[in-house]
């Protein structure tokens, strides 16, 4: 992978969203145990870096209140209804031995506890562990921080679906300008005729980025176009279509902010 430095200017905004982008976008979802992603926010999270013990109410659950780091890696703290619980002890195994492959990469034994994730994600200087002036070891985030698949052995599978993610990282902003086209004054239309090179004028970008972006809408399945988007030369017209019903059932919508300064959002129905 490539070198990243440490996250050290906690006072950059823009760094710690771009950081906080990755983590929840950029494939750290999927990583397990579920608690990696929590402490890769945790670690960007009050604009100052913790120690691992400070990270405990960031990976709190109902069996670890406290969030002690002492605590099993694999234990959600989720209460699973009888067939998602299921679901989730057939995928335990898998999960295990996926992660016991990573460990083993850096010459560690397999995960147990929530402090052997910390230390995996530092091996793979994911994260970095500074002393600060009075020699306390805090937890600073490589900038930028890293794709899983550049530090993690992951299988063919998984590498797959990292790179579908990793390109919804790069192009989701441009597929929300495009979506603003189908909401102009706030009204909804339903079809817009247009071209690569007129979408790349909406997003401020080349034809190129305007067919990944619409590609990135395609691949959701509410969005249909009456071209082989991936094929057709950028002056090429076609009409770009939004299923409007389907787009509510499958998408979050993101309202703006109430007047208590919480984030007003409608989830998806399915």
């Amino acid at each position: 992978m490539a070198e990243t430095a440490s996250l050290m200017d906690w006072s950059d905004e823009e760094m710690r969203g771009e950081h906080l982008r990755r983590t929840a976008r950029g494939g750290w979802s999927r990583i397990r145990p579920q608690v990696t992603m929590m402490l890769l926010i945790g670690a960007a999270m009050e604009g100052a870096p913790f120690t691992r013990e400070e990270l405990g109410p960031f990976i709190a659950t109902k069996t670890n209140p406290t969030g002690l780091l002492t605590h099993s890696c694999w234990d959600t703290g989720d209460e699973y209804d009888e067939e998602t619980a299921a679901e989730a002890a057939e995928a335990l195994p898998g999960q295990i031995a996926d992660v016991t492959r990573y460990a083993a990469q850096y010459g560690l034994p397999p995960l147990e506890t929530i402090d052997d994730v910390i230390t995996l994600l530092v091996a793979a200087k994911v994260l970095h562990e500074i002393p600060d002036d009075a020699g306390v070891l805090r937890l600073h985030p490589a900038s930028p921080l890293p794709f899983p698949s550049e530090v993690l052995p992951l299988s063919v599978e998984e590498e797959q679906v990292q790179r579908e993610l990793r390109m919804s990282l790069v192009y989701s902003e441009d597929s929300f300008e495009i979506i603003a086209l189908f909401e102009p004054d706030g009204r909804r239309i339903e079809e817009v005729t247009t071209s690569l090179q007129r979408l790349a004028r909406v997003i401020d970008g080349d034809p190129h980025d305007a067919r990944q972006a619409v590609l990135l809408l395609l691949g959701e399945g509410d969005f249909t176009a009456t071209e082989d988007v991936a094929a057709i030369p950028a002056h090429k017209v076609f009409r770009l279509r939004c299923d409007w019903d389907r787009f509510d059932r499958s998408r979050i919508s993101i309202h703006g902010v109430n007047d208590e300064g919480q984030i007003v959002v409608t989830l998806p129905e399915d």
